[in-house]
């Protein structure tokens, strides 16, 4: 589908799998509920060519016009001091890099945070959107978070996310021997450890969990492993790479202490996410490696 985003609007050119469907076939593609549209067309947003719609059941003739008028929003986080990297953006998200150390977000609307960090960015760069982060990272963990910058189109990113649509892979540095190649498909459920707060573990009565890792390269009794997500448990791969033999380094929970390397080794260096509209596929890489990553392909090439 083609379309333009300017000026506080969507405007949508209707065909392919929309040409001659009623509006609500569009709205439930987008995963709009009906309030949403209900206010939509209350407020007179959603036009066809130039005409408002007056009911959901309308047709959208192929060819046609539609387009919907959306709210002006702003930042609705106090911001910090230190505005975040944003490292790709379109009309719909930002993937916004995050530092070990830093939580997504505080209780209270605390200003240490990456949400925070985030508030600032977009204020920096008169961005019209709230702070609406599609997913978390553990605090010790680097790598890309997605941000939503257009609300009515966020159900469709987390439906997308919570049926695994959205493709998160990640870099882990682990300590033990592994064959290059060798790849393992961790299928163990995840649930909380009663004995230690705040800490996982493989479970029979947890939570279905799904991890497909790859070791990429191993050097110095150190694996590095490519790791994709099935499922979006907390500490997934932490607890899954723990349990399979290959513990990550520096991981206070799960792994082991080294002092060659600095850092948690875990990364989540790329995401793959889909265009709501277009359907075309972006593939967003973070271009800031940790520190403890440096260090490993340092030692490779030695």
């Amino acid at each position: 589908m083609h379309y333009e985003i300017k000026d506080s609007s969507v405007t949508m050119t209707i065909d392919g799998q929309y040409a001659g469907k009623p509006l609500s076939f569009l709205a439930d593609r987008l995963f709009l509920n009906s309030r949403t549209v209900n206010r939509k067309l209350q407020e007179r947003a959603i036009l066809l060519n130039g005409t408002p719609v007056r009911d959901i059941s309308e047709v959208l003739p192929k060819h046609s016009t539609l387009m919907i008028r959306l709210e002006k929003q702003s930042p609705d986080w106090p911001p910090s001091q230190t505005p975040c990297t944003i490292v790709y953006r379109n009309a719909f998200l930002a993937a916004v890099h995050k530092d070990a150390g830093r939580i997504i977000h505080e209780e209270g609307f605390g200003t240490e945070c990456l949400n925070a960090d985030m508030a600032a960015r977009l204020l920096m760069e008169e961005i019209p959107a709230p702070v609406r982060p599609l997913h978390r990272l553990d605090r010790e963990t680097e790598g890309l978070v997605l941000y939503s910058l257009i609300p009515l189109f966020q159900p469709w990113f987390d439906n997308a996310l919570a049926e695994h649509r959205i493709q998160r892979t990640y870099l882990a540095l682990t300590k033990g021997i592994c064959t290059p190649g060798k790849t393992m498909t961790i299928h163990k459920s995840i649930g909380k450890d009663r004995h230690v707060n705040g800490k996982y573990r493989v479970s029979a009565t947890g939570k279905n969990a799904l991890t497909e890792a790859e070791c990429i390269a191993s050097v110095n009794g150190y694996s590095l492993f490519r790791c994709q997500l099935g499922t979006g448990r907390t500490h997934q791969i932490r607890v899954h790479l723990a349990d399979a033999g290959y513990p990550i380094v520096n991981d206070p929970l799960y792994g082991v202490h080294t002092r060659t390397v600095q850092g948690m080794g875990l990364w989540a260096c790329e995401v793959t996410v889909r265009d709501p509209l277009s359907g075309g596929k972006h593939r967003i890489r973070d271009p800031l490696a940790p520190e403890w990553y440096r260090q490993f392909t340092h030692m490779t090439e030695q």
